[in-house]
């Protein structure tokens, strides 16, 4: 049996148990266990029996919702009251005494019924729950944890009657008088949710079911100091183990998401410091073929490479267009030239380069000589380096360097 909720986790499980002192001192006994399963409250097991003090509480688990009703518990109906006192008490139970009581004060509607029971009473029976080691968290008196599950049980009528407890509603599902008389029983089968249940459990389960949802629910309890530390208690380690186990899940993200964002960046470093290296490797032999290639320049213009040119070709177009008047005394390709540089160096010349020494008898002829040179589509530039009278030999000598 389950009674699907959406709420935040609690209690994963707990046990209520309702409990009825019999006349000859002995315990009535009724549990239920309940366990929350997928955002659903299940019921996993019911008890019921009669037992001494002494063993009350065996073979119970987990924490425990304890209600308490039966003989020694005295009920009382009064106009709502918001606050307890000690006159305003008094004047419901003459003669009452609060500080050997435990009170508890049921709000519905208009009004308010006082639950009182003798601490002699109800101490020794929660000493033997925590004797055996289970914790009692919630502790009430009378029938009135069954309000939290109105919603839950198929009452259409304005009233309820379950194992001797006959309670009276109005319209708005208020209680308006309540009386137990245990003998009298209508038959009428109650139901949680869709499953039957029997009448003996409703109160337990009602127990159980207010202290699953303790964080939720405005509790019907009595003024017990000492269970309701306890559940504070209970409360606040839940709670922190809850955080805890939250930081640790968020710790474990964030460790894992940095390991993620590390490895992809170490793998991107990886990628970009390959293309580094082989942007290195490139830039290295483009410096070597570059090296390699001036090398092979400067030995090529050491070898006066003529850039393609025949020296048949160039000798035939510089004859061409000699006058009969000039005379070729020398002719050089990529020849070098010899300067000073603290020391006689050879140094050569870029390659193209023609120079031509010869002899004329006017300088007219050495004119034509130029003009017709410069306008050949193979030469770049003609120009005349020396010119002068050779006395001796009764001529004009020349030097024109070209450029091809």
């Amino acid at each position: 049996m389950s009674f699907e909720l959406g709420f935040k986790q609690g209690l994963t499980h707990c046990t209520g148990a309702q409990v009825r002192l019999l006349a000859d001192g002995g315990f009535e006994v009724c549990l239920v266990q309940l366990a929350l399963e997928k955002q659903g409250i299940k019921i996993e097991s019911k008890k019921q029996y009669t037992s001494g003090l002494e063993k009350i509480a065996d073979g119970l688990q987990g924490p425990v919702a304890l209600t308490l009703c039966g003989r020694g518990v005295l009920l009382k109906k009064v106009s709502r009251m918001e606050e307890l006192t000690e006159n305003s008490l008094q004047q419901v139970f003459p003669g009452f005494n609060r500080s050997e009581f435990y009170v508890q004060n049921f709000q519905s509607g208009d009004c308010s019924f006082l639950t009182v029971v003798r601490k002699e009473l109800a101490d020794p029976l929660i000493s033997a729950f925590e004797k055996e080691g289970l914790k009692v968290l919630l502790f009430a008196l009378g029938p009135f944890a069954v309000d939290h599950i109105l919603p839950q049980l198929n009452v259409y009528q304005q009233k309820l009657d379950f194992d001797g407890h006959h309670i009276e509603l109005n319209a708005e599902k208020h209680w308006t008088g309540y009386q137990f008389k245990k003998d009298d029983a209508d038959g009428f089968a109650l139901k949680i949710d869709l499953e039957t249940i029997a009448e003996e459990f409703v109160l337990a389960y009602a127990s159980a079911f207010q202290l699953m949802l303790s964080e939720r629910l405005d509790l019907i309890e009595a003024d017990h100091t000492g269970v309701q530390e306890c559940r504070t208690e209970q409360t606040f380690k839940r709670r922190f183990e809850q955080k805890f186990k939250l930081s640790a899940l968020l710790v474990f993200v964030l460790l894992l998401l940095n390991f993620l964002i590390f490895s992809h960046f170490h793998a991107e470093n990886e990628k970009m410091s390959g293309k580094a290296g082989r942007q290195s490797d490139l830039y290295a032999g483009r410096q070597k073929m570059e090296s390699e290639l001036k090398q092979k320049e400067s030995l090529v213009k050491k070898l006066g490479w003529n850039k393609g040119l025949k020296y048949a070709f160039i000798c035939d177009q510089i004859g061409s267009v000699l006058p009969a008047s000039v005379t070729l005394t020398e002719l050089l390709v990529n020849f070098p030239e010899n300067k000073e540089m603290g020391i006689n160096k050879e140094a050569f010349r870029e390659s193209g380069y023609l120079r031509l020494k010869g002899q004329a008898a006017n300088v007219y002829a050495v004119n034509d000589c130029l003009y017709a040179l410069k306008h050949k589509n193979w030469v770049k530039s003609v120009q005349l380096e020396k010119y002068m009278a050779d006395e001796q030999q009764q001529t004009q000598v020349f030097t024109i360097l070209l450029n091809f």
